[in-house]
């Protein structure tokens, strides 16, 4: 097997699936079938196969369309999904997966299920759309970017403090922004613009 080069690469891995709640309770089927997880998290991380993911979703299908075949075609993963028992819930940790790699990758689910053409094994899977950060997890990212920085270095916006200085002070010489305490001129009626018609 060949090794991919995961540098840029989002790692989805059994980690994963241990920390989610929902998809902890996949762990047991991935554990039991090991080879065929293996080459689930080997297939889902190829580089190559990131951007099917999102290349299906970008052209209106599930992102699993993107790689169903290749993990159909896998010979580890391909008994498993064969093996009429077994198949469903290794199917479903399947689609487990490649949500949480979607997620990884800045997607979200959409609640809507979308048909998988080509596939033996797959009919349906999970739509994503791209995702759309609240506050609060603009301040969770941030606090991700700010992991080498101390609590009084990092503002929680995911920049040090310091580059938010430099850059604040940096737009106020380019004229770009006021600097803090000072106030931009009001507009009143007398100073107001008139236009005739």
């Amino acid at each position: 097997m060949e090794i991919p080069d995961l540098r840029g690469v989002t790692i989805v891995g059994i980690d994963d699936f241990k920390r989610d709640s929902h998809a902890a309770k996949y762990v047991i089927e991935l554990d039991c079938r090991p080879e065929a997880a293996g080459r689930l998290f080997w297939l889902l991380n190829e580089p190559t196969n990131e951007q099917r993911l999102v290349d299906a979703e970008m052209n209106g299908m599930p992102a699993l369309a993107g790689v169903a075949r290749l993990l159909e075609d896998d010979p580890a993963i391909g008994e498993v999904l064969e093996a009429d028992p077994a198949s469903l819930r290794f199917r479903q940790a399947v689609g487990v997966a490649v949500k949480l790699k979607m997620a990884k990758l800045g997607w979200q689910t959409t609640g809507k299920k979308g048909a998988v053409r080509g596939a033996r094994h797959f009919t349906k899977a999970e739509r994503y759309a791209k995702e759309r950060l609240d506050d609060d997890a603009r301040r969770e990212r941030a606090l991700v970017v700010c992991r080498g920085f101390s609590a009084v270095d990092c503002d929680g916006s995911g920049v040090p403090r310091k580059a938010h200085r430099r850059s604040h002070t940096s737009s106020v010489r380019q004229g770009g922004a006021t600097p803090r305490g000072a106030s931009m001129p009001s507009r009143t009626r007398a100073n107001k613009p008139t236009t005739h018609h």
